[in-house]
């Protein structure tokens, strides 16, 4: 009797002990898989991406910053010695301002979100009622939200470029209150471009020292900011809206960027390409420093990299065949413009849903049009 409780309580102790070894191999094992994947994040280099993240919105904010300053000298002499020569320098100025932002386009978070940029400066369409009426009653008062669709690089375009360069000078010499609203409405970007530089010079270093994944991260503000301008501010209106994707099929020209200097294309492209050059992490100076994608890479999600890289190239391709003015590309080959938009559509599931989840950054934006 007792050699078979003894046997019994060894085969009892046996299994208990087989058990435990059981549940601490599965344990182990599911210890190791979590260190592996804390392994694979940890081993790409946040702060060297934060860092060469921060060289390249400093360039960027600054040129951006000393081209405004250009155009609003450019409007002083269009103010002081009006003529055909000024007028036309003046529009130049105004097309390489545009540019130049379409560098810093995307970086709308801090100061930018802050004094909400892109409402002050690239509204569009912009309202021509409203632009009048404030020139006909003398109202230069451009720091109201009321006036953010009467103003900026668009409200520009429409002063500048809507008519001949001999019809404005002739309505320029008669009302002078036209030749302020032009300076004050420079003079406003300006003044919002300085402030956004002067305040990035000042914070980086925080920007840079704000590790980790969370929603008030570095790294969570920038890859929300450049999902929301990629999905809303490009895809949409530089390109769905005017082709007519958000209203049933019916074009809708008028919503063009830069509808009357007629160069909406390559403002696109401008803008495509900085983005472009952000993700890879090339700088001013076209050095190839650490970018979103060797983050990923590091990260051990090279594939995934490889995928938005190739769309990346599909992209860049559709865009590239595109030819202004674009009212009247998507008139005669609106196909063109619609197979464009498809590639860009392509990568919101890559950049907005693959590429945050892997880096563990939740996107806290809605968006509500079903994609």
């Amino acid at each position: 009797m007792y050699q078979k409780n003894k046997s019994n309580q060894m085969s009892i102790k046996s299994f208990f002990l087989v058990f435990v070894s059981v549940l601490f191999i599965a344990s182990f094992s599911a210890c190791t898989d979590d260190d592996t994947a804390d392994d694979s994040a940890n081993g790409a280099n946040q702060t060297a991406l934060l860092e060469n993240s921060s060289e390249i919105i400093e360039a960027s904010y600054k040129n951006a910053k000393s081209n405004s300053s250009e155009l609003k000298m450019k409007a002083e002499v269009l103010e002081s010695n009006l003529s055909l020569s000024s007028i036309q320098e003046l529009k130049a100025s105004l097309k390489s301002s545009w540019i130049a932002w379409q560098k810093i386009s995307f970086y709308e978070f801090g100061k930018a979100d802050e004094l909400g940029l892109k409402s002050s400066v690239n509204i569009y369409k912009t309202d021509t009622v409203k632009i009048e009426d404030n020139i006909r009653t003398a109202n230069f008062n451009l720091d109201q939200l009321s006036m953010k669709n009467a103003k900026g690089f668009p409200g520009l375009d429409y002063l500048l470029n809507s008519e001949s360069e001999n019809d404005l000078l002739i309505a320029l010499q008669n009302d002078s209150n036209r030749r302020k609203y032009i300076l004050q409405a420079c003079a406003d970007i300006n003044s919002r471009f300085i402030e956004v530089s002067d305040s990035w010079e000042n914070s980086k270093s925080s920007f840079i020292e704000n590790t980790g994944t969370d929603v008030g991260s570095s790294l969570g503000m920038l890859i929300n900011a450049l999902n929301l301008h990629y999905e809303k501010f490009f895809r949409d209106n530089k390109l769905g809206i005017p082709l007519g994707v958000r209203s049933a099929g019916i074009p809708r020209p008028d919503f063009c960027e830069a509808v009357y200097g007629e160069y909406s294309v390559e403002l696109a492209q401008e803008n495509f390409e900085a983005f472009k050059n952000f993700y890879s992490g090339i700088t001013s100076d076209d050095s190839d420093g650490y970018g979103l994608d060797d983050y990923l890479k590091d990260a051990n999600a090279a594939e995934l990299n490889n995928r938005i890289l190739a769309q990346i190239s599909y992209i860049d391709l559709k865009l590239n065949a595109l030819n202004d003015p674009l009212p009247q590309q998507i008139q005669n080959n609106a196909q063109a413009v619609q197979e464009a938009y498809n590639e860009i559509q392509r990568l919101i599931v890559l950049l907005k849903v693959d590429l945050p989840s892997r880096i563990g950054v939740l996107i806290t934006y809605q968006d509500n049009d079903g994609d």
